[in-house]
């Protein structure tokens, strides 16, 4: 797993630019939703195998993902209770969708067990707030309390280290993909790197590199 972690994505230079620059100006019903088309297929085939019937989401921004995520469990006819969370949540009412105001390093505040304890499994975990490495520490170890055999937690944006180079990561210390590197050194025994979702479109191909994770015990 060490070598896998080492493993950047195959989608670089001026395409991976010109796509990111799309992601930013995407939206779903018209709703700012930053996400590539890549992840967009990625999360359907996910959730349509793996029918969470709760969705967890660090990092709200405009709403427009949570929207999505709420349509598509709708479609595939499973309830689902979502809850996204986010520093300053977004103004949207999305029906199914419950919006918290809370922070990524402080989950226990927003999510407490009893919360917790009743939610309906499976639960699927997105992990989309700041991308510094802290944040997405404190979540991976948060939800690692939480989260059984055979239901995943998806880390965000790893790409930015591709997309934007050592100095902005830096600021970042070390980002999402960092963050995933510390948590797997230490937990790595319960969890694996969906390699099938991460490199479907080659390898790491992905907004979220290394980052489809799935507890295994």
């Amino acid at each position: 797993m060490i070598e896998r972690l080492a493993t950047g994505s195959a989608l670089l230079g001026a395409a991976l630019a010109r796509i990111q620059d799309g992601t930013m100006r995407y939206t779903y019903k018209g709703v700012p939703t930053y996400k590539n088309p890549f992840d967009l297929a990625l999360y359907q085939m996910l959730l349509w195998q793996q029918k969470p019937r709760t969705l967890i989401e660090i990092g709200s921004k405009w709403g427009g993902s949570a929207l999505w995520f709420a349509d598509m469990m709708c479609s595939f006819g499973v309830d689902c209770v979502i809850h996204s969370i986010d520093i300053t949540p977004p103004s949207i009412s999305v029906p199914g969708v419950t919006f918290h105001r809370g922070d990524g390093r402080d989950l226990a505040a927003t999510l407490p067990a009893d919360l917790m304890e009743s939610l309906p499994r499976p639960i699927f975990v997105i992990e989309d707030a700041d991308h510094h490495c802290e944040t997405t520490l404190a979540v991976l170890r948060f939800f690692d309390r939480w989260l059984v055999a055979g239901e995943y937690i998806a880390v965000e944006d790893g790409i930015v280290d591709d997309l934007y180079g050592p100095e902005f990561v830096a600021r970042l210390m070390g980002g999402p993909r960092r963050a995933v590197e510390l948590f797997l050194r230490d937990r790595g025994q319960n969890y694996e790197i969906d390699t099938g979702l991460c490199d479907h479109f080659g390898t790491n191909v992905t907004w979220n590199v290394n980052g489809y994770l799935r507890r295994v015990r």
